[in-house]
Parts: C-alpha cells; sequence; structure tokens
C-alpha cells in the first residue's frame, strides 16, 4: 500500500510543480518591468513528496521594494497590461487549473 501512496504523492508533486511553472509565468507576464529586478525575484519553491505545497511568491532579497509594489496601486506602469497585485491575480485566474495539473500527472 505504501508503494501506491509514494507513487501518487510523486505524481502530485509533480502535477503540482508544473502548476506552479505554469502560474510563475502568468505572474512574471503581470509583474510590473521599470528595471526587470522584480520580475527577476519571481521565484517557485517546489512541492516534493513529502510536502505537496508549490509556492510562487516574491524575494525580497532581490527587490527589497517587491511588497510595495504588489500592495499599492499606481497609475503609471511602464509596462501595459502589469500593475500591483501581480501575484494574486493570476492566482485567482488560474487556481481551478491545479487540478487538471495534478490529473495529468496521476493518469501518467
Amino acid at each position: 500500500m505504501s508503494n501506491i501512496k509514494n507513487k501518487l504523492d510523486v505524481a502530485v508533486a509533480r502535477g503540482l510543480n508544473n502548476f506552479g511553472e505554469h502560474l510563475k509565468g502568468k505572474v512574471i507576464d503581470v509583474t510590473p518591468m521599470d528595471t526587470g529586478e522584480l520580475r527577476r525575484s519571481i521565484y517557485i519553491k517546489r512541492a516534493t513528496e513529502s510536502n505537496l505545497t508549490v509556492e510562487v511568491g516574491s524575494s525580497g532579497a532581490i527587490a527589497p521594494y517587491n511588497v510595495y509594489v504588489h500592495e499599492i496601486p499606481k497609475i503609471n506602469y511602464t509596462t501595459p497590461g502589469t500593475g500591483y497585485k501581480f501575484i494574486e491575480k493570476p492566482f485567482y485566474e488560474e487556481k481551478d487549473k491545479i487540478q487538471t495539473f495534478i490529473k495529468a500527472e496521476v493518469k501518467k
């Protein structure tokens, strides 16, 4: 039984990581770009079979102003289609696809 659970956990982790990569791409697309540091700060913390959680975020070590840009609406973003809540908005738009990514891996 544990072999089946292990295989299932590995498949779920792969599905979560595939979704995380997908979401990271969507986040980068809507992240404001002035110098490019904010976009470079977007990271993914990958899921493992022992930790079925994936995280997409922005590193303050690379772009210490990331929280300010994410939370404070501004009118004149330099790149059209970008703006504040650049992590939150894509997540809410894409979250229903998580199951599809997991199903694809479990079916393999």
